[in-house]
């Protein structure tokens, strides 16, 4: 039996296109049976289907369906903003588009009004429309955690996110979106930081300054916080074992903690496994306020521009 010609892996291709290069019917269902093909639609394939990526998965769909773009959890990733959870690859057409249904993908219709173009040549959803389409679709958190990121990158700006708003106000889950535009910052510098921020506020503490710069009364920077709080001297810390790949890493962190205390200022630190659990983060902070309050007299620190 002649070894069928090769196809380009993870790359879409027709049924006519599968014939012209010598894969007969049998020889695709062949391939379907197996699993190293995949139908993405009627009449269009993706060979050598080994579980690609989230992205990959989304551009071979959007190869194959006209005039769609990827959109939602996929676009985000595109634009390289963090995505939470187990996010599926997403399309989104025009209400009138021919195509009912794409396999491996989750298919939205819905008018675009200019809020697309392409990344790295895959048509794409703008990061405004894919940061509200999150939101919508994968609830605030998911939300804030891509806007944040999107105004700190600067690939958008809260203007542009309210235009969009505006765009999409009857459209199922626009309260998420609402919330998003309430809730974000472009000062938070990772997901951790981002979802912290929001567990403090739905915790009824009181809204930290982010990303503080401290120093000595003699203006000499000791390190920037991740959260302050002035009244209270008190600097809130999200630490993500990112920050520590190394011991070197580790060192210097404790010895601007040690630093920042000499100042007077009451350090509190948390992490990733703390945000299911944040009540007690909470407590901590509480009681480190009440401290704080007590020993306001011997300030020693400074804000610095």
């Amino acid at each position: 039996m002649p070894r069928r010609p090769a196809l380009p892996p993870h790359q879409p291709v027709s049924r006519a296109t599968a014939h012209r290069s010598g894969w007969s019917d049998d020889a695709i269902r062949h391939a379907l049976r197996t699993g190293s093909w995949q139908r993405l639609h009627r009449g269009w394939y993706l060979p050598a289907y080994d579980g690609p990526s989230l992205v990959q998965i989304a551009v071979a769909c959007q190869s194959s369906v006209p005039r769609s773009v990827v959109s939602h959890s996929a676009a985000a990733a595109l634009h390289g903003l963090p995505v939470l959870g187990d996010p599926r690859p997403c399309l989104t057409v025009a209400p009138a588009g021919l195509v009912t249904a794409v396999a491996d993908a989750h298919l939205h219709r819905a008018t675009l009004r200019g809020r697309a173009g392409t990344r790295r040549g895959i048509p794409v959803t703008s990061p405004a429309r894919t940061i509200l389409d999150v939101a919508r679709e994968r609830g605030t958190e998911a939300g804030v955690v891509a806007a944040d990121a999107g105004l700190r990158l600067q690939q958008t700006s809260l203007d542009e996110l309210a235009e969009v708003l505006g765009e999409c106000r009857r459209w199922p889950g626009v309260r998420r979106a609402e919330a998003v535009l309430a809730d974000c910052s472009g000062a938070a510098e990772s997901p951790l930081e981002s979802l912290s921020r929001l567990r403090i506020h739905g915790a009824g503490l009181p809204r930290p300054h982010l990303q503080t710069r401290l120093g000595d009364l003699a203006g000499r920077f000791v390190g920037r916080a991740d959260f302050y709080w002035p009244e209270f001297g008190v600097v809130g810390e999200a630490d993500g074992t990112a920050k520590y790949d190394t011991r070197a890493v580790l060192i210097a962190e404790k010895l601007r903690q040690e630093s920042l205390e000499q100042l007077g200022l009451i350090v509190v630190r948390w992490g990733w496994a703390d945000l299911a659990r944040f009540e007690q983060v909470a407590a901590r902070l509480r009681a480190a306020f009440a401290r704080g309050l007590q020993q306001a007299a011997g300030r020693g620190w400074a804000e610095l521009g």
